[in-house]
């Protein structure tokens, strides 16, 4: 049976699963404490489980991470199959004189495309996407600042930064964005988007991040690759760029320590929680021939050439531990079996039931507004100077709702609060600091809000199409309030500092 995103369904037994290994993966991931936010298991070409933690959904996009570099290796991919580039090609011959230093080190003179796929440049440090985001000038020029410390293909650090320029490469000799280049060739024969891929101040793709995109695109976008480059008996990519980028070019490799900015060279721990077991081509090398997309705070694409299967995650892990797809390997890789398992509809059901069920938040009081409601409904709160730049807040109650309103160097924003169910709106409110240096101009929210009691309000802002969700508290006092801002995950401080502010006017 197909569905509107182009995956056909199936039942777990259909494709040799137990339903109940579904349910041992679902209460693992639960006795974990991980965050997930949805995924689907696919098998010999159909879904056989899915399942969304509401108030996210199967038809909501995802913010992509580091997921999104396996994109741009599909895209260098491409211009491989049509020759339009050699891996052995020189980066610096890629680019003008006038973006080069002057000299150009001899490191940097002998870097290839291989040695950005590869993430072997030389560089001691890896950049992160936060890190470039805070850039105005040219990235193509600041990429070739950093020194070049060892000779390329030297050793694996891990960098967005090599994404980065493989995506400014795609667009030299494509005479298109990464995005555009990939468009025709690949997303739309998926049913993939339209996607906004951010870019550079110079108009170019940010190669290492920047994605939107939902589940099933993932689903979509790894089984290309289970399929060796075929989709729907139509060739996508060739077969020997599928073999060439998901074999490892290293073994035995780590993220290294980060500190929101940087990666640093990693150790040679073997017990290093990031450690994995290998990097291809913009892809990472899993066990028992498997490879995968990753993204920080745990989105995932692994592809299971021996198993005939891909599994795809969106989720908030906070650390860079691969917790949630070890998991799956322990959980639901083994349960997969040659032939397909005799029927039960009464299992079939309960799993079903289960997956429609799933639930991100849990009930919150729903307890009569105290007085302090109206005493500060529609007056303004004067905020003390402050980090994030905030001059005035405001919350107007009203029956099953909060309008929460903030003031800041970047306008006014406000974010639509239920006080019984959660309500959905959209809000241009401030993020970023909280949020990985992500700043959209808007962006989707849930939110609810209660009294804690008379004199404390908490809220909750679900930002469901990320893997960001916030929680504010605020207490009222004599005139004045304190507000704490804080989020589930994060590159760098889970927490802003508390803002103070005292009330300025009067209700209307």
């Amino acid at each position: 049976m197909s569905n509107s995103d182009g995956l056909d369904r199936a039942s777990p037994a259909s494709r040799g699963i137990d339903p109940a290994a579904v349910h041992a993966f679902l209460d693992a991931v639960a006795a974990e404490g991980i965050e997930l936010h949805g995924f689907m298991a696919y098998r010999r070409g159909a879904v056989f489980a899915e399942g969304w933690w509401a108030p996210y959904a199967a038809h909501r996009p995802h913010m992509l991470h580091s997921l999104v570099k396996s994109f741009t290796g599909t895209g260098v991919g491409l211009a491989y199959d049509e020759g339009r580039l050699s891996l052995d090609d020189r980066v610096v011959g890629f680019f003008p004189a006038d973006e080069l230093p002057d000299p150009v080190s001899e490191g940097l003179a002998t870097m290839t495309v291989r040695h950005l796929l590869t993430m072997a440049t030389g560089h001691a440090t890896g950049l992160s996407g936060g890190e470039w985001r805070r850039i105005r000038t040219s990235w193509v020029r600041e990429f070739f600042k950093e020194p070049v410390a060892e000779p390329p293909g030297t050793r694996f650090i891990y960098s967005s930064a090599s994404s980065y320029m493989l995506s400014a490469i795609v667009q030299k000799v494509s005479g298109q964005t990464l995005h555009d280049y990939l468009r025709p060739r690949f997303l739309e024969p998926l049913g993939i988007g339209p996607l906004d891929w951010d870019t550079c101040p110079n108009g170019i793709n940010t190669g290492g991040n920047g994605i939107s995109a939902t589940t099933a695109d993932l689903v979509k976008f790894a089984a290309v690759h289970l399929n060796r480059g075929m989709w729907n008996g139509r060739r996508l990519l060739s077969e020997d760029w599928v073999e060439m980028a998901t074999r490892p070019a290293f073994t035995n490799v780590a993220l290294g320590s980060f500190d929101g900015r940087r990666y640093q060279a990693p150790s040679d721990d073997p017990a290093s929680p990031s450690r994995r077991e290998g990097y291809g081509y913009q892809w990472w090398i899993g066990p028992g021939g498997s490879y995968y997309a990753a993204g920080l705070f745990g989105q995932y694409a692994i592809v299971l050439p021996a198993q005939d299967a891909v599994l795809a995650f969106t989720a908030a892990v906070q650390s860079a531990h691969v917790r949630l797809p070890r998991l799956a390997w322990k959980i639901l890789v083994p349960a997969m079996r040659d032939q397909p398992l005799p029927e039960d509809a009464a299992a079939a059901a309960a799993l079903s039931e289960r997956l429609a069920g799933l639930r991100l938040l849990p009930e919150l009081p729903s307890a009569p507004a105290p007085a302090t409601a109206a005493d500060i409904s529609g007056r303004t709160f004067a905020m003390a100077p402050n980090d994030d730049q905030v001059t005035e807040v405001s919350l107007r109650f009203s029956a099953g709702e909060c309008r929460f309103v903030m003031t800041d160097h970047r306008g006014q924003h406000e974010v639509r609060v239920g006080l019984h169910q959660p309500i959905e709106s959209e809000t241009t409110i401030t993020g970023n600091l909280l949020h990985h240096q992500y700043q959209p101009d808007r962006m989707r929210v849930v939110a609810r809000g209660y009294w804690e009691d008379e004199k404390v309000f908490r809220m909750v802002w679900v930002f469901v199409e990320t893997a960001f969700r916030d929680e504010l508290v605020c207490r009222f006092a004599n005139g004045s309030v304190s507000i704490d801002r804080s989020v589930n995950v994060n590159s760098s401080g889970l927490a802003r500092p508390p803002l103070h502010g005292a009330l300025l006017t009067k209700a209307a």
